[in-house]
């Protein structure tokens, strides 16, 4: 997979979080060494893509600086591309961090703030010619709700005047999704970047409430109705979590059982995912996403199966 496309067959995007803190792998893969090492599980266990990320944005998280960003992923970018010419993305919001990136080898931009966070960055993405995912985030949208609150700023506040950020805060989900990604795509068109170039993400998961996570992925479609491919990422989010206590299931990953059900509840949403079309789905668990990917995928292309005739099963 050389570039993301509408259409494509569902692909598996693996993540390497070069950070101490990330809310599932912080500081397990910081030294160059150990992400390179994942980066080949990853792709032998059926990843096409790699997101590589410097500064973690969970609840609770501290801002990054340009520099220390750079300094963690551009050397593990480097190393990545000496042994593959895998589909690298680059996890920033920051214009300065993106450049570095696709100068040392990253084919795409993934901005979890859709071009809203930095004012330079759709021009970075237009004058180095690549595709960037342009994320939904509602913590922009909505900064006073509670859900949004308790995550780190992304940017400085500039993308929205106070009476729309006002007339965002009584908007259902799917409306501020379209009204937020709308902006965002006429951003990249200023910058001079075309309709093929963009790929959308609906924002699992950021400043949202779980029954807003679970409107959003009930109705993807709205983003493959604007034509666009969809980029998703619901690996280990909190709220299967809080689904899975619900319903009085184990969830402390301290554990073999809660460790397990966090990506065994993942894994059933790449399927699901994977069977409306959904373009790329972010993992962390590569080896089980493919078994939701390869479900969801063969429901998906049901009119392209061969009509094979099953033998009874073996004894």
């Amino acid at each position: 997979m050389r570039e993301i496309k509408r259409g494509q067959a569902p692909a598996l995007c693996g993540i390497i979080n070069v950070t101490p803190d990330s809310f599932s792998d912080g500081g397990k893969y910081l030294a160059v060494d150990a992400a390179v090492q994942q980066a080949k599980e990853l792709i032998a266990a059926g990843a096409t893509m790699l997101d590589i990320g410097g500064e973690s944005t969970r609840p609770g998280s501290t801002y990054v600086s340009v520099a220390y960003e750079i300094a963690r992923v551009v050397p593990v970018i480097l190393a990545i591309r000496a042994i593959s010419d895998i589909l690298i993305s680059i996890d920033t919001w920051k214009a300065d961090v993106a450049a570095a990136a696709l100068q040392a080898g990253a084919d795409v931009v993934n901005d979890i703030t859709g071009f809203l966070g930095d004012p330079k960055m759709a021009q970075v993405v237009a004058q180095h010619g690549k595709q960037a995912i342009l994320m939904f985030n509602p913590v922009i949208a909505r900064p006073q709700n509670p859900s949004s609150q308790i995550f780190p700023t992304f940017g400085t506040g500039w993308a929205f005047t106070a009476e729309e950020l006002e007339e965002f805060a009584e908007l259902p989900i799917l409306d501020l999704m379209q009204a937020y990604l709308s902006r965002s795509i006429a951003i990249a068109e200023q910058a001079g970047i075309s309709a093929d170039r963009l790929v959308l993400d609906p924002g699992i998961g950021f400043g949202l409430t779980q029954r807003e996570n679970l409107l959003l992925l009930q109705h993807l479609s709205v983003l493959h109705d604007r034509g666009y491919p969809i980029f998703l990422g619901v690996s280990r989010k909190r709220f299967i979590m809080s689904l899975l206590e619900e319903a009085g299931l184990e969830t402390d990953v301290a554990s073999p059982a809660g460790f397990a059900n966090r990506d065994l509840g993942s894994c059933y949403l790449t399927a699901i995912a994977a069977s409306q079309g959904i373009e790329v789905l972010r993992v962390h668990d590569a080896a089980a996403h493919r078994l939701g990917l390869l479900m969801g995928s063969a429901i998906a292309q049901a009119q392209q199966q061969t009509d094979k005739h099953l033998s009874a099963y073996k004894k």
